[in-house]
C-alpha cells in the first residue's frame, strides 16, 4: 500500500517523526523533546495530509485520536494470532515493535532501548505472547541520583569503565551498565528456552548502540523499525476496514 503518511513515535522523553510513502520509504525528520511536541502537537502536523501514532502518554494518545488520525491501540485490528496475551495492558510502542517483527523470519524477539528497555516475543506462528520491561540506563541513574543525597547523575557513555571503578561517577557507570547488560543476557536467555528453533533478536530504540557494541547476536533493526511496525499496523487497519466496505 503506497500511501504518504507522517509518522510518529512518541516516547516519554522524544518524539520521533518520519515521512513514509511506502513500507520501504521511511524519512526522518528532525526529533523533538516529548515536552515541547506536547505543547502544541499541531504545529508539528500541519504540513502533512495523513498521520499514523504510536504514543505512551495518554494525553497525547487522546488529543491525536480526537484529530481523527490512526493511533496505535489495541482495540484495532491486529495482525497477529491469537493468544493468551492481554492486549490491552499493552503499550502502543510495544504493539508497533510485535507487529515490525511479522516482517521477518519467526521465532522473534524485538528489544526496544529506550528510557524503558522493552522486550516484545512473536512466535513461529505469528502469536505475540508477551515480553519484558526493565529501567533503562539513563532512568536507572536518575533514580540513584534522585533518591540518595550525595551520588551525581552520569552521563550515558558507549564504552566501560576499567574493574573497578576507580571514582564514585566510574563506579555509577560500571555498576548500572553491568546491571544493564547482565538483565538482557538473562531475558534473552529465557526467551531462547521458548523455543527449540534459532530465535532472530532485533535491537531497536535510542540507546541500542550500547547494546549492540556490548552483546553478540542482536540484528540493528535500524531507526525506522517502530515507525515499519506503526505504517504496517496502519497498513493492517484500512486493509481491515477496506475489507468490511466491501461486504
Amino acid at each position: 500500500m503506497n500511501a504518504r503518511i507522517r509518522i510518529l513515535n512518541i516516547g516519554n522523553t522524544n518524539v520521533q517523526m518520519i515521512d513514509s510513502s511506502s513500507d520501504t520509504e521511511f524519512k526522518a525528520l528532525p526529533s523533538v523533546r516529548t515536552e515541547v511536541f506536547s505543547r502544541d502537537p499541531l504545529s508539528w502536523l500541519k504540513d502533512c495530509e495523513e498521520f499514523a501514532a504510536s504514543s505512551v502518554v495518554p494525553e497525547l494518545t487522546c488529543f491525536l485520536r480526537s484529530r481523527g488520525g490512526f493511533v496505535v491501540s489495541s482495540g484495532n485490528p491486529l495482525p497477529f494470532a491469537k493468544s493468551k496475551l492481554d492486549l490491552t495492558t499493552v503499550g502502543a510502542d510495544r504493539l508497533a515493535n510485535a507487529a515490525a517483527l511479522l516482517d521477518g523470519p519467526l521465532p522473534a524477539l524485538s528489544i526496544d532501548f529506550g528510557t524503558a528497555v522493552t522486550f516484545e516475543y512473536v512466535t513461529g506462528d505469528r502469536q505475540f505472547t508477551g515480553g519484558a520491561i526493565l529501567p533503562g540506563r539513563a532512568l536507572v541513574r536518575h533514580a540513584l541520583h534522585d533518591y540518595t543525597a550525595q551520588l551525581p547523575l552520569v552521563d550515558l557513555y558507549g564504552e566501560l569503565p576499567s574493574v573497578p571503578g576507580c571514582n564514585t561517577p566510574d563506579a555509577i557507570r560500571l555498576g548500572t551498565d553491568l546491571a544493564a547488560i547482565g538483565s538482557v543476557k538473562e531475558l534473552i536467555g529465557a526467551m531462547r528456552n521458548l523455543s527449540s528453533r534459532p530465535l532472530r533478536i532485533v535491537a531497536c530504540g535510542g540507546d541500542r548502540a550500547f547494546f549492540l557494541r556490548h552483546l553478540e547476536g542482536l540484528e540493528d533493526g535500524s531507526d525506522f523499525f517502530t515507525a515499519r511496525g506503526i505504517r504496517k499496523l496502519w497498513e493492517y487497519d484500512h486493509a481491515c476496514k477496506n475489507l468490511r466496505n466491501q461486504k
